[in-house]
């Protein structure tokens, strides 16, 4: 299953959901697709999407999917990690398209790409080249230990006060 998280931002990720459209179109995605969509106005039909799930709904997609695709949230990056024991593929809402209010997200997740502790696509070429090797590129990539998983809280804590 590939589970598919947008956040809770009040702009749609509408760029995302409709990457995720054609990909299952194109037949890249073939298997059982779930999506948190928030407040997207693009709707998928065949799959389970939902704008919000509970919090333990939205744990138990992170840890029955084979992928995590997500928005460059920390909150969804760090659980994708420590309760689905993956590296996420994280696409950066964009102020160009009116995502988001700014490129933090981007800037963000820069440096973890960097750190190897996520995969980064910023565009839908980028995306499916990783669907289609993301089995190879996990089995090339140590397992998230207990050192990373500190190490990326530090990362968030840091980033989250340069906000206040």
């Amino acid at each position: 299953m590939i589970f598919i998280a947008v956040g809770t931002h009040y702009l749609p990720f509408d760029r995302l959901i409709k990457i995720i459209k054609d990909l299952i179109k194109e037949r890249i995605i073939q298997e059982k697709v779930c999506i948190q969509s928030g407040t997207a106005n693009v709707k998928i039909l065949g799959v389970k999407q939902k704008d919000y799930y509970s919090f333990e709904e939205f744990i138990e997609n992170i840890k029955e999917a084979r992928i995590v695709i997500c928005h460059a949230g920390p909150a969804i990056i760090y659980q994708s990690m420590v309760y689905g024991k993956k590296k996420p593929i994280v696409i950066s809402r964009l102020k160009k398209f009116k995502e988001h209010v700014s490129d933090h997200q981007l800037y963000f997740v820069e440096d973890l790409e960097k750190e190897n502790k996520i995969y980064l696509a910023n565009n839908k070429k980028e995306l499916k080249k990783l669907i289609e090797n993301y089995d190879e590129k996990k089995a090339r990539v140590k397992k998230v230990n207990s050192n990373s998983k500190n190490l990326l809280a530090k990362k968030l804590q840091k980033y989250l006060s340069k906000l206040e």
